[in-house]
């Protein structure tokens, strides 16, 4: 009997993966590339772009392959096959939709499966690291989170779950105080620009050498520096893990999870990071609630998205194998 095989495509914070995935878990063939700030038609280019490469370099398994997942930002609505991708527009976020999974079935002649990029890791940490458990949240960068209750990804009624944040007002704030930290983050979560600004202002950091030749650097070398014990760096960190852990302590109040795993590329800061997310979530979580909880970082890194991209069209082939069994 062939073994099976299915395509992973997935987009983290700093570059975007494609693999192909043998049935038993195995990457076979993995082709990584950079990115930047993308928006929806540059992020279907790219994705057709890493398709033709990964399938012209897999052609001996052409036939074996099952379908093909696709891990993307964005609320994906499963039923209807849609990405609602969020765009900025004077201050407010909304969002575009794009019948993604049409477009790719008739493109590609292969069944599709999308996927919000952190539930899609959320799935792949739990298939390969965290099967024991049965409650598990993923925390990609600073807004989406990907949810795992009794052992099965959450996605709620319209694929929405997990989208932690609420759009911005001129004020933020309520008799409770000010909540801007539930505001959405932009893609570097802000700490570039904050950077700049400290440099601007003769602040002694490391990162000058980081600096490009026009003038600029990336979320990835604020998180290498902190890691380099760069001061700078490491407090532009702090601003960004007291948001990221209140966030988190609101879900792991409501939800209970046994795990919660931190990714999507902020494992690049190393210990200090998990150290001060523990810390804030010490602070405003239930004691009950955390007394068992592990809070580490992901252990499939960068490849979490495409990984789980791919394991999801064999979920889903096995779920219609069982339907047309009944």
């Amino acid at each position: 009997m062939k073994d099976k095989y299915s395509i992973g495509i997935g987009f983290n914070l700093f570059d975007v993966r494609a693999i192909l995935l043998r049935g038993d878990g195995k990457i076979v063939m993995s082709i990584e590339r950079k990115r930047g700030d993308v928006d929806a038609n540059q992020t279907i280019e790219m994705l057709l772009d890493l398709f033709e490469e990964i399938i012209s370099k897999a052609k001996k398994y052409e036939n074996q392959i099952e379908g093909v997942g696709f891990a993307l930002g964005g609320i994906i609505d499963k039923k209807r096959g849609i990405m609602h991708w969020p765009q900025e527009i004077d201050s407010s976020c909304v969002y575009i939709s794009v019948p993604l999974k049409k477009y790719f079935q008739d493109k590609f002649k292969l069944p599709i499966v999308i996927e919000n990029d952190s539930s899609a890791c959320a799935w792949a940490e739990y298939v390969t690291n965290y099967s024991n458990y049965s409650n598990i949240i993923y925390m990609f960068s600073g807004v989406g989170c990907g949810i795992v209750i009794d052992g099965s990804l959450y996605g709620g009624r319209d694929g929405a779950s997990g989208e932690l944040f609420v759009n911005p007002h001129t004020v933020m704030q309520s008799p409770l105080g000010d909540f801007s930290f539930l505001a959405p983050w932009p893609a570097d979560m802000g700490a570039v620009k904050k950077a700049k600004q400290l440099i601007s202002l003769g602040k002694n950091t490391s990162l000058i050498k980081r600096i490009t030749s026009t003038g600029n650097f990336s979320l990835e070398d604020i998180l290498i520096e902190a890691r380099n014990k760069d001061r700078v760096s490491r407090d532009l960190l702090k601003e960004i893990v007291f948001c990221l852990g209140v966030k988190l302590s609101f879900l792991v109040n409501l939800i209970n999870p046994e795990a919660v795993i931190i990714g999507g590329g902020l494992e690049e800061a190393g210990d200090f990071l998990l150290e001060e997310i523990n810390r804030v979530v010490r602070n405003f979580s239930f004691s009950e609630m955390r007394k068992n909880l592990k809070i580490n970082f992901s252990r499939l890194g960068r490849t979490a998205t495409s990984l789980g991209a791919g394991l999801l069209v064999f979920k889903e082939n096995s779920l219609h194998k069982d339907k047309d069994m009944l």
